[in-house]
C-alpha cells in the first residue's frame, strides 16, 4: 500500500495565492495539494492554469478538489435551471481534476447539498441522486472519483455517516462514486474511529485527517494509530490529506503534520 500525504488550506489559510500554498506544501515536503474551488473565491479557467504552473514548478501532484461548491450554490434547489446549473459545474470540476492529474471530487459543502425547508425531502433527495449520477457519468470516464463526505450535525443537516454515505453511493451505483473517512466528522458522528472505515472497504475514496479540534493530528485525542492499520487492513491506497486549522504561521504546523504522520504511514 503506498500512501502519499496532500494538504489542503481551505479551513484557515485559503486566502493564500495558490503559488504561495504550493511553495510551502513543497517546503515542508507534502507530496500533493488539495484545494477547494470556491476558497477565497470561485476557481476560473486562469487559476487553473496558475495552478497547473504551480504544481509542475514545485514537483506537487494535484490530489483533487474538496469545498467544492460555494455556500450560494443550492443542489436541491426548487429551479430547474439553478439544478442544471449546479451539475454543468460539477461536471467542469470534474474536467479540471481530471487536467490536473487528480483523483477524486470530495462530495461535502453541507450548506450546498442542504435539503431547503420548502422542498419536500424525498424529491430534494432525489435531485440530489440525479445530479451524482449524471456527474458520475463523467467521473468514471474521466477516472475520477467523487467521495461523499459524511459531515456532522452542525454542518450538515443529511449523511452523517459512512452508512448514510454509502446508503447514497449504491443508489447513485457507479464504480466511481465513494465515500470519504473524515477523522474530525468520525470524532463527531461515529461510535468507532475504525469500525466506518472497514464498512466502506473498497468505496474508500479519500480520507482526510486532523484531530478532535480539527488542529494537526497529535494536537487532540485522536489515536491515530488504529485508524492507519485500518486504512491497511481495507487495502486503502489514495491520499491521506491534511484538512486542519493551521497556526497563523503554518510552517511549524505542516512540518509536525508531516512528521507525524509518515511515523503513522
Amino acid at each position: 500500500m503506498k500512501l502519499e500525504l496532500a494538504c489542503t488550506f481551505h479551513l484557515s489559510h485559503g486566502y493564500l495565492p495558490i503559488p504561495k500554498a504550493a511553495k510551502l506544501l513543497a517546503w515542508a515536503r507534502f507530496d500533493a495539494m488539495e484545494m477547494s474551488p470556491s476558497v477565497p473565491r470561485n476557481l476560473t479557467e486562469r487559476d487553473v492554469r496558475i495552478l497547473r504552473t504551480a504544481l509542475r514548478r514545485n514537483a506537487l501532484s494535484f490530489s483533487g478538489f474538496t469545498g467544492i461548491y460555494p455556500p450560494e450554490m443550492i443542489l436541491a434547489s426548487k429551479s430547474a435551471s439553478v439544478r442544471k446549473s449546479s451539475i454543468r459545474y460539477t461536471k467542469w470540476l470534474i474536467e479540471k481534476a481530471s487536467d490536473l492529474g487528480g483523483k477524486h471530487l470530495v462530495w461535502g459543502s453541507g450548506r450546498s447539498r442542504n435539503i431547503p425547508k420548502d422542498v419536500p425531502f424525498r424529491k430534494g433527495f432525489h435531485w440530489l441522486v440525479h445530479l451524482l449520477k449524471e456527474s458520475a457519468n463523467l467521473a468514471d470516464e474521466k477516472g475520477i472519483r467523487i467521495a461523499i463526505e459524511p459531515q456532522n450535525r452542525f454542518e450538515s443537516t443529511i449523511i452523517h455517516n459512512v452508512t448514510e454515505a454509502l446508503s447514497l453511493a449504491r443508489l447513485v451505483n457507479h464504480k466511481g462514486v465513494g465515500v470519504v473517512y473524515d477523522t474530525f466528522h468520525t470524532s463527531l458522528e461515529e461510535a468507532s474511529f475504525t469500525k466506518p472505515i472497514l464498512i466502506a472497504g473498497k468505496r474508500l475514496a479519500a480520507v482526510h485527517v486532523s484531530d478532535c479540534n480539527r488542529k494537526i493530528p497529535g494536537k487532540g485525542h485522536i489515536d491515530f494509530a488504529p485508524i492507519f492499520e485500518s486504512l491497511k487492513r481495507v487495502h486503502y491506497d489514495g491520499y491521506i490529506s491534511l484538512e486542519a486549522i493551521l497556526e497563523r504561521d503554518p510552517r511549524r504546523d505542516l512540518l509536525s503534520a508531516r512528521k507525524y504522520l509518515k511515523r503513522m504511514i
